[in-house]
């Protein structure tokens, strides 16, 4: 298994098309089909299915994804690190829900592409189901959480802020003329919630 297999690999991975793979990395088509063919030879195992004009990965081919942007981020860190540019390369893959996204992601993305201008960020929004399996596996490299408490075996977790939980309503409904909100009070309410929150 050769890295620039990988490299063709994630390309059609990433664009689920063997055209615009060649396009994108100035191929011709039948050196990608054949690249992505020794790869599944080597591996035994069938990495993208043809169904009609469309191109998806398979099971196998998802997990092969996962490791090959692994390789990928660690050779950005290595001719980083040899290099002695300075600067630190790769992706960071991290989940975070959209109300946390939303009010502090842009001023810590600012601080850290001061710091960190090579990186690149990449954001998913965020639920529990997974996250160890996609923690340990390095498919995602850090998650943010809003939840009362969490323990997920073998993951380092912290608590970084308590946040105050608010009731918004409409100025026009009953309840947006209380100050606070009971138990009783919201107890045959309508409630609107984040799915992942």
């Amino acid at each position: 298994m050769e890295f620039r297999q990988l490299i063709t690999f994630r390309a059609v991975a990433d664009h689920l098309s063997f055209t615009k793979t060649a396009e994108k990395l100035f191929m011709a088509q039948s050196s990608v089909s054949a690249q992505i063919k020794i790869l599944e030879d080597e591996l035994n195992t069938k990495l993208f299915d043809r169904i009609g004009r469309r191109v998806v990965l398979t099971q196998s081919g998802q997990k092969l994804y996962e490791y090959a942007r692994r390789i990928e981020e660690m050779t950005h860190e290595i001719r980083s690190e040899i290099s002695g540019s300075g600067y630190s390369e790769g992706t960071l893959t991290i989940r975070v829900p959209e109300t946390l996204a939303s009010v502090y992601m842009p001023e810590i993305t600012a601080r850290f592409h001061k710091t960190h201008p090579k990186v690149k960020l990449t954001f998913m929004n965020c639920t529990d189901r997974q996250l160890r399996e996609e923690l340990n596996s390095g498919r995602i490299d850090l998650a943010f959480l809003m939840t009362d408490s969490i323990y997920l075996k073998d993951v380092n977790v912290r608590l970084l802020k308590t946040e105050t939980l608010v009731l918004a309503a409409g100025s026009s409904h009953p309840m947006a003329q209380s100050k606070t909100a009971s138990l009783d009070i919201i107890n045959g309410q309508t409630l609107l919630l984040p799915k992942t929150d």
